[in-house]
């Protein structure tokens, strides 16, 4: 699962069903590898949170109901950045003309408020999200380890509410 070079560190590949159920999985592999990473708490929360929206979305938009399909989960440093990248192989589906439920709809505007960059490819293949954070110290490949230790847990009803706020007209 560990692969190293000069320029990447890879921490996990993982795939999972496409299926709400998984959700908490996927969280809890992302969780472990920002960790020990250097970055403060509230900034593990927020990556945590960035990269359940993207897979919620590829649960919700990507593949019908009768014909589920994966989410690949892949996670690496590079330099001074965590990436994250979220595939599915499905095909977008436009959401229902109906009215959403208050707090739906939001997925997109939140992963920008959360992570420094956002960049979503959709094509016939299928839909790939990159989130990318700097980190304050270089790759662990760069770098001694760090005696500190880290919180495992994540605020994310504070990190939501925090990040929906900043994207709220004023």
């Amino acid at each position: 699962m560990l692969s190293a070079d000069q320029d990447h560190t890879e921490f996990l590949h993982l795939t999972l069903p496409a299926q709400p159920a998984h959700l908490r999985t996927l969280r809890q592999h992302v969780r472990r590898c920002v960790a020990t990473l250097p970055i403060s708490p509230d900034r593990q929360a927020e990556t945590i949170l960035a990269v359940d929206e993207a897979a919620a979305n590829a649960v919700q938009h990507a593949y019908d109901v009768d014909h589920p399909g994966s989410i690949e989960l892949t996670i690496w440093t590079e330099s001074n950045a965590l990436c994250i990248q979220v595939f599915d192989n499905g095909h977008w589906r436009e959401p229902p003309l109906t009215p959403r439920p208050p707090g739906h709809g939001l997925g997109i505007t939140l992963m920008r408020r959360l992570v420094d960059c956002v960049l979503i490819q959709r094509g016939p293949r299928g839909t790939n999200v990159l989130l990318r954070s700097r980190i304050t110290d270089p790759a662990p490949d760069h770098a001694e380890p760090s005696p500190r230790r880290r919180p495992r847990h994540a605020r994310h009803r504070a990190v939501t509410e925090h990040a929906l706020s900043r994207s709220r007209p004023r």
